[in-house]
């Protein structure tokens, strides 16, 4: 049982490590790209790289023993978040394509995305690495962990969100303020 909550566990680290990776596979232009119209502000990227940097150590330091019935049942529902996470991830980043950067930026060549996943939510790739990092602390069994997700990791992409909406406000002026009116901002429905 223990192996198999193990493969589990790393089964989640990999799809943790798939978006991360995303960054420097098959988007080399981006970083070449000089920004086109101003980004957002770099403090709120760096508060949450800080806390992302937080759950690793504490998924680590902190995992729940490996070798009772909950351990696999958290270990493959954790699995299975991260792996949806994961996907959301990908799936948001191809329908931006060349509007993605990691600190945020905008101009009316990118335009303003709203289909895809981003009909939902205005900040879908937020919400696919929250759920990404929640499944970790869950594959994991680590209650630190999950302790950095809530009052780190959650927090700083909520910082993040609002400092993108602010650029994207002041870039598409009306058009993003009837986006912002049909749509929440990190979870549908609700946030």
């Amino acid at each position: 049982m223990s192996a198999l909550v193990i493969i589990l566990r790393a089964i989640s680290l990999l799809a943790f490590a798939a978006p991360m990776l995303l960054r420097f596979i098959g988007h080399t232009r981006e970083s070449r790209t000089p920004a086109r119209h101003g980004g957002a502000d770099r403090v709120p990227v760096a508060a949450n790289l800080a806390a992302f940097a937080l759950l690793l150590p504490s998924l680590l330091i902190f995992s729940g023993a490996a070798e009772s019935s909950l351990s696999l049942l958290l270990a493959a529902l954790g699995s299975v978040l991260a792996v949806a996470g994961a996907a959301l991830v990908f799936r948001s980043r191809a329908v931006l394509g060349s509007a993605w950067s990691l600190v945020p930026k905008a101009d009316q060549e990118t335009g303003l995305v709203t289909t895809g996943p981003y009909r939902f939510v205005r900040h879908p790739i937020y919400l696919g690495l929250i759920l990404l990092a929640a499944g970790e602390a869950l594959a994991f069994s680590s209650l630190p962990a999950f302790a950095v997700v809530l009052f780190g990791i959650v927090p700083t992409f909520v910082w993040r969100a609002r400092a993108e909406e602010t650029l994207l406000s002041r870039i598409f002026g009306e058009r993003h303020e009837v986006y912002q009116q049909q749509t929440k901002m990190i979870i549908p429905h609700l946030l």
